[in-house]
């Protein structure tokens, strides 16, 4: 039973809190409906603060019983990351000049986000992960344009990905064995094979895995600025969340598949001229040190990844809002179409610095602290191969970061732009703000950390230091030398190149065979029954065609006997009858 004080806050799903300040938004004003709508996901993460560990209250359906709240470390980290950062990306549409019905789709979208990390079972799970598709999708399409299409192949993706996730999900119950309490977290993760197979590849999906990432690119770039910044916090946040909950003991595929994102995803932001596309990528970048750190499976490890999504909300986001600000004063999104901005814009230009000094891992800035814990966790392991990767992410994180402030900020004619309003910087300072608190005052987050009895670092050691002074230095050159290779690239051939023809050219293909051997089959079924017929209705005839020569003269004897003593002919009842048991049999096959 829940009891009074803090553990009665177990009964709030959050989800609730969302609900309540956005059904008041259509009867508000813009302003005011935007400030409903920060004070709601404010809320949520004074609840995530307050709230005690434990589980909640359940509800019956489908026959199982469905954990509306379950808090721990890993859930109250990243409803924190979710609810803080939505707070302020609110009042970030705001001042990009969002209406009240891109709130709302926004609100539901972070809403059930929120849901899906706070529930404390797999069904509740897949509920909020369909509905976070649907959401994200309508505030796609919400900008129309080439967003509408973008947002097509954004839903296609993700309903693979969900259907995946169920058929995962339906395949665990079965393997554990059906009951009321089957699909809750029980600490142990999804069950081993086909079901951790299905759940891994729906997880994947979100999670941008290399192969099945292209929606992420193409969708974070296309829409209202605004919805960029919000979709850089979700999708992919709690697919990292959904991979610790079905694989909490590490997975060494998980691990490998997450460091060789870290370079697939620096490789290509490197190439892009589009700074949402550029930063699209980071994100899959990013989220591969996630996955490394959780694939692992140490508690280093672990907590390494979940620091690592927290912080990557913030500075992520921050650098979303950054290129946000840029597209709105400037109508472009290329970096090589507006000139140098950096004179005119010396309060964006820091914000853009303080952003690309955290994603890079610079010592005094939160990623540096976070990034360090992954690459500790994969040298414990002695995961040699994996720790590479990661390091070759580092410098494609560092080198592509140098060319986006590069050709934003310095190079070309300088550009005369407004810089940054106090309503801007309302909702960008905090964030800046905290990414240099927490790479200084690092022990604050790692007390939200999981398991912090279990691991411990010193992020400010000498070997740390020293080997981000190489990566910094080596990515230096690395620019120095690739730069004139960077005005000639623009984005590159990813996989959808070769997998979209290749799909829909052998999806015709396929269906070419198919049709064909459907026409042989109806074909060959056409002949039979003609020949039935013809059987039926003058067997004499086809029994004689069939019998040698010799054995003709006594097949009549013995027909014309037969008939003598029965005096059975065919009717057209017969052949009637006879047509329909044909017809049943080619039908059925």
């Amino acid at each position: 039973m829940i009891g009074s004080g803090s553990d009665a806050l177990l009964s709030v799903q959050p989800l609730a809190i969302v609900v309540l300040a956005t059904v008041l938004v259509p009867f508000c004003s813009r302003r005011l409906a935007h400030v409903l709508g920060a004070v709601g996901l404010g809320l949520v993460a004074a609840w995530t603060l307050l709230v005690p560990d434990g589980t909640g209250p359940t509800v019956p359906f489908l026959g199982l019983e469905l954990v509306l709240v379950s808090v721990d470390d890993a859930s109250r980290l990243v409803g924190l990351a979710l609810s803080a950062f939505g707070a302020l990306a609110v009042g970030y549409a705001f001042v990009v000049g969002t209406d009240t019905r891109h709130l709302l789709i926004a609100l539901a979208y972070a809403g059930v986000s929120l849901w899906t990390v706070f529930v404390g079972d797999w069904l509740a799970l897949a509920l909020g992960w369909e509905l976070m598709a649907v959401a994200s999708t309508l505030l796609v399409w919400y900008h129309g344009g080439e967003a509408v299409r973008a947002g097509y192949r954004y839903a296609l993706v993700h309903a693979v990905g969900g259907g995946l996730l169920l058929v995962g999900v339906a395949l665990h119950w079965v393997a554990v064995g059906p009951s009321a309490t089957a699909l809750q977290y029980d600490g142990t993760g999804i069950s081993p094979g086909l079901a951790a197979v299905a759940v891994g590849l729906a997880v994947g999906v979100n999670a941008a895995l290399i192969g099945v990432h292209v929606w992420l690119p193409r969708t974070y770039a296309a829409p209202h600025v605004a919805t960029s910044v919000i979709l850089s916090a979700y999708t992919t946040k709690v697919a990292v969340y959904a991979a610790y909950r079905a694989f909490p003991e590490g997975n060494l595929v998980l691990a490998s598949v997450g460091a060789a994102m870290t370079v697939y995803g620096a490789a290509y932001a490197l190439a892009q001229k589009d700074m949402r596309k550029l930063l699209a990528y980071h994100i899959q970048a990013q989220v591969g040190y996630m996955l490394a750190g959780i694939g692992l499976g140490s508690a280093l490890g672990v907590a390494g990844g979940f620091g690592h999504l927290f912080n990557n909300v913030l500075y992520k986001g921050l650098l979303f809002m950054v290129a946000g600000f840029v597209v709105v004063r400037t109508g472009k999104n290329k970096l090589d179409d507006f000139g140098a901005l950096g004179r005119a814009t010396p309060l964006l230009f820091a914000t853009f610095l303080v952003a690309a000094l955290s994603i890079t891992g610079v010592p005094g800035f939160n990623g540096f602290v976070t990034k360090g814990m992954v690459l500790d966790a994969a040298a414990e392991a002695n995961a040699t191969l994996l720790e590479a990767l990661l390091l070759a992410g580092a410098v494609g994180t560092f080198v592509s970061f140098m060319k986006f402030g590069y050709y934003a900020f310095l190079e070309g004619e300088h550009a005369s732009i407004p810089d940054l309003s106090p309503a801007d910087l309302a909702v960008s300072a905090p964030i800046a703000v905290a990414c240099v608190l927490l790479g200084v005052f690092y022990p604050v987050l790692f007390a939200l950390l999981p398991a912090t009895d279990a691991w411990s670092t010193d992020p400010y050691s000498a070997a740390h230091l020293y080997k981000a002074v190489v990566l910094a230095g080596g990515s230096l050159v690395a620019f120095v030398v690739a730069k004139p290779l960077f005005g000639r690239v623009a984005g590159g051939k990813d996989v959808d190149e070769l997998r979209d023809p290749l799909v829909f050219y052998g999806t015709g293909a396929v269906t070419d065979v198919l049709v064909r051997s459907y026409g042989w089959v109806d074909e060959q079924v056409a002949r039979a029954a003609a020949a039935v017929v013809v059987a039926v209705r003058n067997p004499e005839r086809t029994v004689l065609a069939a019998l040698p020569d010799s054995l003709e003269d006594r097949y009549r004897d013995w027909a014309r006997q037969t008939w003598d003593e029965s005096g059975l002919k065919t009717t057209v009842a017969l052949v009637f009858v006879a047509l329909v048991i044909v017809l049943v049999v080619g039908l059925t096959f």
